[in-house]
């Protein structure tokens, strides 16, 4: 074996350990309390959408948070609080108005550009707890969940609140604002699948399907995916290299990224057995952090 070859190791060893004691400093009930917020946070509201005016003051406001002046931002216009956590901030609704306008987590110390969305929490099974999970063990900068359901209608209309496919959100607006603080920003999206609802046998037979939102994928994401294939178990894939579906093209997400020319899209679809496996295993979500 090369020294190279034995430094390399010892570095993964290394970091292996370090996000797995990072995991244990983390306690259930930190956990717990982030995901029962959340879970209120959530109830049963409808969605209203926001008009121009308000979409403009709360990317305002996302950008001052991100700039680190959150303490002079006037949340309670638009009807929004924010609540100190240790190491954190949550950024939610008011109780008495809940529009499904999102919940959103900061981190200013945190020296990792990393944005954790979770545009499905409570559909995509799962998903929700483990980004939650993920944003308390690793170094993510924030972490954004939905807080209606990708199905309810939005009030007056006939189409969904999907998180993932409407632009004029706040969800929207705090992903503009991240990717205009942080050119070198990585944001990183998590779904979940049916394994035999698939249409193809590539993607019946992968339990993670990784993408950049596009047919090209930057280097970083390649080398992602390679770092995954060779750690994670179940088959891991990369859309379109070797799966021709679920590459998360018509994502808005991605989509505002792709026009402000950031390059920083990871779209990760996971099978529930896998998922399974994130929500109850801190060694495996480890593997996750380590390879990004």
């Amino acid at each position: 074996m090369s020294s190279a070859d034995s430094s390399e190791r010892l570095m993964l060893r290394r970091n292996n350990w370090f996000f797995l004691i990072g995991a244990l400093l983390v306690s259930p009930a930190q956990a717990n309390d982030l995901e029962s917020q959340l879970k209120m946070a959530s109830g049963k509201a409808g969605f209203v959408a926001p008009d121009h005016s308000e979409l403009q003051h709360i990317a305002q406001n996302f950008q001052d948070a991100f700039n680190g002046h959150e303490n002079t931002i006037d949340w309670h216009t638009l009807a929004m609080e924010s609540q100190a956590h240790p190491g954190f901030i949550i950024i939610q609704e008011n109780a008495s108005m809940r529009q499904g306008r999102g919940f959103f987590a900061l981190r200013q110390l945190e020296t990792k550009n990393w944005l954790l969305q979770a545009p499905h929490a409570d559909t995509d099974l799962y998903t929700g707890k483990i980004t939650s999970r993920l944003f308390l063990e690793g170094p993510f900068k924030a972490a954004q969940w939905n807080t209606v359901s990708r199905k309810t209608l939005i009030e007056g209309q006939d189409y969904p609140a999907d998180m993932a496919h409407l632009p004029d959100t706040y969800w929207q607006a705090f992903t503009q604002a991240f990717a205009e603080k942080y050119s070198d920003g990585k944001i990183i999206q998590l779904h979940g699948y049916e394994q035999n609802s698939r249409k193809t046998r590539a993607g019946e037979a992968s339990d993670m399907i990784l993408s950049a939102g596009h047919t090209d994928p930057p280097q970083w994401v390649k080398q992602t995916a390679d770092c995954l294939k060779n750690a994670f178990p179940g088959r891991v894939s990369l859309y379109p290299v070797d799966v021709k579906e679920l590459g998360g093209t018509t994502n808005v997400q991605g989509k505002l990224l792709q026009q402000l020319g950031h390059n920083g899209f990871l779209h990760i679809e996971m099978s529930k057995k896998l998922r399974q496996q994130l929500l109850d295993q801190s060694e495996t979500r480890s593997l996750l952090i380590k390879c990004l």
